[in-house]
């Protein structure tokens, strides 16, 4: 099993275990936007406009959002909405849905079902790019700073 992703140059200078010798040749590196970007005007539904609130700032508060990270900032706002989306419907509607054939009806699981899988197992592996997992987070670091009074929290993305 290969050891943990390596870390940008940036981190490391960040943490101070950056040495030049180890650094790889014509490695990438994205300066962090000046500002905090506002959620695209076409980002829809509701929950994906808050979801990139709040996740836009607590990137852009440590210094980890670059333009380049916006696409995939917008793709996991959208999972997220969607995963809230179906998890509604599963609650209004139930995990089983009726069909009527010409042999009878028969229950047959919910399309919801399959989208809420699909949407959480996409929403695991974007957040885990940003370090938005338990898990993911101890791979990364980033450097400290002040803890304002904020309202996040995942309740901030339902409507």
């Amino acid at each position: 099993m290969p050891g943990p992703p390596p870390k940008p140059a940036r981190q490391k200078l960040l943490e101070g275990t950056h040495r030049r010798d180890r650094e790889a040749p014509g490695a990438l590196d994205f300066d962090p936007t000046k500002d905090l970007p506002a959620p695209p005007d076409d980002l829809r539904p509701e929950a994906a406009q808050q979801c990139w609130k709040v996740c836009a700032q607590e990137l852009h508060a440590k210094g980890m959002l670059a333009t380049v990270d916006l696409a995939l900032l917008r793709a996991y706002c959208y999972q997220v909405a969607l995963m809230l989306e179906a998890e509604e419907e599963l609650e209004l509607n139930g995990k089983t849905e009726t069909r009527h054939t010409a042999n009878g009806s028969h229950q047959v699981r919910s399309p919801w079902v399959a989208i809420l899988s699909d949407a959480t197992e996409k929403v695991n592996k974007i957040g885990q790019q940003f370090g938005f997992s338990p898990a993911s987070r101890t791979r990364i670091s980033a450097p400290e700073k002040p803890k304002e009074d904020a309202k996040s929290g995942f309740a901030a993305f339902r409507k």
